[in-house]
């Protein structure tokens, strides 16, 4: 547990303070309050960063970072939208009134709008950084994205398959044997890892490349759309939520995280705005 919480660390802070970090745990001991005190630390070193170097070096690094906390943040938000709605509405909740129905059904237009800004952004990096990386072979760069695509590849098959065994044999949903309910779960397992390769591949990806702040400047602006969108979806499923009086564990514990996501996108962006700034100055 130690070692996991260790890596989840940034790579600069590592770097810099691995050794010595690991070392003091292994003075303390393990136990369950080195393992909260390092995953708060691994929370603040991401959020809070400290950048060494020449001044664009630092501005570049920073940007970089809001990027990387608003891209995560962003996945973490969006993979709450189902939770919530499948607690709220499937079945429907005893308090889910109108307000609630549409509080949901507002989420997933502010997760479509969130994601085409996030796809926007994508789009300068895939075709400044992913595409000459490809072309020159340097696979240090696009191969954190690797495990995304398999990934991708192999839940696209697979829902294929349970959607023809849904047209073809119905009667499979209602009485479904060990062997579906295996395949079943195993596709809802594979979604849940692509989303984690999804969120921390690219991440990786762009510290690999260290791209000039130029190019990364629209994808940073396009980001703090993000954040935004992040907030006001957080904003209302918490609303969702407490409206419909549902004491639902996982759709309290989906609205918690979605906030807590929000709340780590504003800090980065509120650190990554300066830097912008700085760059359109000089």
């Amino acid at each position: 547990m130690i070692r996991v919480l260790l890596a989840c660390y940034p790579p600069s802070f590592r770097e810099r303070y691995g050794a010595e970090l690991a070392a003091l745990v292994e003075d303390a001991g393990a136990g369950p309050r080195a393992w909260g005190d390092l995953a708060v630390g691994a929370a603040a070193a991401w959020l809070y960063p400290t950048f060494t170097g020449e001044p664009g070096e630092r501005v570049r690094m920073r940007v970089q970072a809001g990027l990387s906390v608003i891209w995560v943040a962003w996945w973490v938000g969006m993979l709450t939208v189902p939770v919530v709605a499948r607690a709220l509405l499937d079945p429907p909740a005893q308090g889910a009134n109108g307000v609630v129905r549409t509080l949901v059904e507002c989420t997933w237009l502010v997760l479509l709008a969130g994601g085409v800004l996030a796809a926007g952004g994508a789009v300068p990096l895939v075709r400044r950084v992913l595409l000459p990386a490809l072309r020159s072979g340097r696979s240090r760069v696009w191969r954190p994205l690797m495990p995304a695509a398999v990934l991708l590849v192999l839940e696209s098959a697979v829902t294929g398959g349970l959607w023809l065994l849904r047209r073809g044999h119905p009667a499979v949903w209602l009485h479904p044997s060990t062997a579906f309910l295996a395949a079943v779960l195993g596709w809802l397992a594979g979604l849940v890892a692509l989303a984690a390769v999804s969120a921390a591949g690219p991440p990786v990806a762009l510290r690999r490349a260290a791209p000039p702040v130029g190019v990364m400047r629209l994808p940073a602006v396009l980001a703090t759309g993000v954040t935004v969108a992040l907030t006001v979806l957080a904003v209302v499923q918490a609303a969702a939520v407490l409206l419909a009086g549902h004491d639902d564990p996982w759709a309290f514990g989906a609205a918690v995280i979605a906030v807590v996501a929000a709340a780590g996108a504003l800090s980065s962006t509120r650190r990554t705005i300066p830097a912008l700034w700085m760059t359109r100055q000089h």
